[in-house]
């Protein structure tokens, strides 16, 4: 089964009178429960990647298949999919719990199902002592996990990642990998992956797709792409 399918696909960006391409006829299959790792520089298009799959891009061409379905017919808020940015956005205000709770608590999920999944969610990602705080009383890595257990609250489907390990020292970057892993194992979801590290491409990836200046150079396994000297 295939999560997610872009066939020719092409996304602009209007800039002044002019449209400037940001994704180059993109052809790519993501398999259910596949994680793929998309890896590229800055200005590659990985995220515009991303925002495609959350009908956030104005201006594209092509097709884009979600779940089978295609995004002309697809209504997003009806779907299932979560997303972890780098910029975290937790509210200050509200507790670890509440914050995790949110987009449980806008689709109207009864209490009793809230405090569940909240819990079971926090206890996966080993946050659960931490409810009863505030965002700024947590450290960075704590709050990566409180983002992370706040996409996953809804038992999403699939799951987008965009460098959400941009601004995190070594040590706890190979932590969080370790919890990828191991999220992606509990929950059978598919994860796409955006990132320009090659670590983690290396360490995560079921496949790897490389983009450059919105076009994709190669796909593969780490293996077969460090065969052909893509992954250096």
């Amino acid at each position: 089964m295939i999560a997610l399918e872009f066939q020719d696909f092409s996304c602009y960006y209007k800039n002044k009178k002019e449209y400037v391409t940001a994704l180059d006829r993109i052809s790519l299959s993501v398999k259910q429960g596949e994680l793929l790792v998309v890896l590229g520089q800055s200005g590659s298009g990985k995220t515009t990647l991303l925002k495609c799959v959350l009908g956030l891009c104005d201006y594209i061409s092509g097709a884009l298949f979600i779940d089978g379905v295609a995004t002309d017919d697809f209504r997003l808020k009806d779907s299932n999919i979560g997303y972890i940015r780098q910029e975290l956005n937790l509210y200050p205000h509200m507790t670890v719990y509440d914050n995790i709770a949110f987009p449980l608590r806008m689709i109207h999920t009864p209490q009793s199902e809230v405090d569940r999944r909240v819990k079971e969610i926090a206890a996966l990602l080993e946050v659960d002592w931490l409810l009863t705080r505030k965002p700024r009383q947590l450290s960075g890595g704590q709050l990566q996990r409180i983002a992370i257990a706040r996409a996953l609250v809804k038992n999403p489907v699939t799951v987008l990642f965009d460098e959400p390990f941009s601004n995190i020292d070594p040590t706890l970057r190979t932590e969080l990998r370790q919890l990828v892993k191991k999220i992606h194992q509990a929950f059978g979801c598919t994860i796409l992956f955006v990132t320009h590290d090659l670590t983690d491409a290396l360490s995560l990836a079921d496949r790897v797709v490389i983009l450059e200046s919105g076009k994709i150079e190669a796909i593969g396994t780490p293996q077969e792409l460090l065969q052909k000297g893509y992954l250096q």
